[in-house]
C-alpha cells in the first residue's frame, strides 16, 4: 500500500515536502488520476487527504504523509541514516522513500548509496554472528559485540568492545567480500578443514585492527574504513598456519597412523607363529600313529591331534577378531579424514589414499592368510581319522555292523509277560 503513495507522490512531481504535507494545483493528468484512485479507501495509517478538489480540468490536493512503521518519507539519505537506529542492528527499514535519491524501497533498482548501506547492515549481521559476546539491549541504535586477541609475549590478553552504531561516513569507503565471512559463518560450511580456526583468525584480524584506532569516536566506521586490512591480515594468518603448520600436522599424523596400524596388524600375525609351528609339530603324531600296535594307544593320538586342531582354530578365531577391531578402529579414525579429503592439498589427499589402500590390501591379506592357517589347523585330526580308518578298517567295519544290527535287530521279549 505505501507504493501507492509513493506513485501519488512521483505523479504529483515531486512536489516540496512542508510539515509533512504534499500539496498540488493544477490539471489532472491520466497519471495522477489513476494514482489518486488507488489511494482510495487507503487505511490512514499510509497517509489522509486533509483537502481535495477535483474538477475536470482543475485539481486541488493537500495530501499528509505517513510517519510510521506502515511509511516514512526523508528528505535525505543523511536523514534516513540518522532517524534509523535499526542500521545498527543490521535491519535495513520498509515502507520508506527517500526525496534525495527519489528512491522507494519497493523500486527494483537501487542507487549505489543504497546497496552500500544495505553491505553495511549486512557486515554488522555477521559480525553479530562472529562475536565472542553480543550485547543487544544496552543500545536502541546498535549493538555492542566483544572481540578479544589472545596473550602475546608480555601483553596480557585483551577485549574489546565495538558499537555499531552507523554514520553516513560509512558511505565514503567500499565495502567488498563479504562472502569470505558469510562462508566462514554459513552452517552448510561447518564440516569443512579447519572451520573453527578460521573464525579465530578474522575475531583476532578484527581485534587487531580495533585495537589500532581504540581511541577512534565510531570504531564501525575504522572497520569499514579498514575492511581491507581485516582481509589482509586474516589471508596472512590464514596462509601462515594452513600450509606451515595445519596441513603438516594431519601429514605426520596420516603418516603415525599408518605406521601404528601396519606394525599393529603385522604383529596380529606374529602373535600366532610360534603357536603355529605346533602346527608342522603335529604331523609327527602321525607317525607314531602309524607305527602303534595298541588300539588304545591309537585312541590316544587321534585325541591329541584333535585338541591340537582346536586349539590352533581357536587361536585363529580370536586374532581374527582382533584384525577386525583393528581395521574398524582404523576405519573410525580416517573417516574424519575421508569426509575432509577435498579440502586437503593434492599431494596430501593422494598420501591419504595411498595409506587407507595399503592398509585395506594389508587387511585382506591377513584375512586370506587367516583362512589358509584354518584349513591347516585342520590337516591333522583329518589326517589322524584318515590314517586310523585305513589302519583299524576291519575294527570300522565291525563296529559299523554291529551299531546297525542293533538298531534295526527286533528286540527279544520273553514269552511270560505276553501271558495273560
Amino acid at each position: 500500500m505505501f507504493s501507492h503513495v509513493v506513485a501519488l507522490y512521483r505523479a504529483l512531481g515531486a512536489p516540496t515536502i512542508e510539515d509533512g504535507v504534499v500539496s498540488y494545483e493544477g490539471v489532472p493528468t491520466a497519471d495522477i488520476i489513476s494514482a489518486l484512485r488507488k489511494c482510495d479507501g487507503l487505511p490512514a495509517a499510509y497517509g489522509k487527504f486533509e483537502y481535495l478538489s477535483e474538477e475536470t480540468d482543475a485539481l486541488e490536493i493537500e495530501f499528509r504523509l505517513p510517519s510510521n512503521e506502515s511509511g516514512r518519507f526523508y528528505s535525505s539519505l543523511s536523514e534516513f541514516v540518522a532517524r534509523n537506529g535499526s542500521l545498527g542492528k543490521g535491519h535495513f527499514p520498509s515502507n520508506v522513500y527517500i526525496t534525495e535519491l527519489c528512491w522507494s524501497d519497493s523500486d527494483e533498482v537501487a542507487p549505489p548509496e543504497i546497496k552500500s548501506l544495505r553491505r553495511v547492515c549486512r557486515l554488522i549481521e555477521l559480525l553479530a554472528l562472529l562475536a565472542i559476546g553480543v550485547d543487544k539491549d544496552s543500545s536502541p541504535d546498535g549493538y555492542n559485540l566483544f572481540f578479544a586477541l589472545p596473550p602475546d609475549g608480555a601483553k596480557p590478553p585483551r577485549t574489546f568492545l565495538l558499537p555499531t552504531q552507523v554514520d553516513i561516513k560509512v558511505l565514503d569507503y567500499e565495502l567488498n567480500h563479504l562472502s569470505l565471512l558469510e562462508e566462514i559463518l554459513n552452517r552448510k560450511n561447518e564440516n569443512k578443514a579447519h572451520l573453527s580456526e578460521r573464525k579465530l583468525m578474522i575475531r583476532m584480524a578484527i581485534a587487531s585492527v580495533i585495537e589500532k584506532f581504540e581511541s577512534e569516536p565510531n570504531l564501525l566506521l575504522v572497520i569499514v574504513q579498514e575492511w581491507r586490512e581485516v582481509l589482509a591480515t586474516y589471508r596472512a594468518n590464514l596462509q601462515t598456519y594452513v600450509y606451515s603448520f595445519s596441513f603438516e600436522r594431519v601429514r605426520r599424523e596420516v603418516a603415525q597412523a599408518e605406521i601404528d596400524y601396519g606394525t599393529k596388524l603385522s604383529g596380529v600375525l606374529g602373535d600366532i607363529a610360534g603357536k603355529m609351528l605346533a602346527l608342522p609339530i603335529s604331523f609327527a603324531g602321525l607317525v607314531v600313529l602309524e607305527k602303534t600296535t595298541s588300539k588304545f594307544e591309537a585312541f590316544i593320538l587321534v585325541a591329541g591331534l584333535a585338541v591340537v586342531s582346536i586349539v590352533l582354530l581357536a587361536i585363529l578365531r580370536n586374532q581374527m577378531l582382533q584384525t577386525e577391531r583393528l581395521l574398524h578402529s582404523f576405519n573410525v579414525i580416517f573417516d574424519e579424514f575421508k569426509d575432509k579429503i577435498k579440502t586437503y592439498p593434492p599431494k596430501l589427499q593422494g598420501l591419504l589414499r595411498i595409506t587407507i589402500d595399503q592398509v585395506d590390501k594389508q587387511g585382506k591379506t591377513l584375512s586370506k592368510t587367516f583362512q589358509l592357517l584354518k584349513g591347516l589347523s585342520m590337516l591333522p585330526i583329518a589326517g589322524a581319522l584318515l590314517l586310523a580308518l585305513v589302519k583299524y578298517w576291519d575294527g570300522f567295519v565291525w563296529l559299523f555292523m554291529a551299531v546297525l544290527s542293533i538298531v534295526f535287530s527286533a528286540p527279544t521279549v520273553d514269552p511270560i509277560f505276553l501271558s495273560p
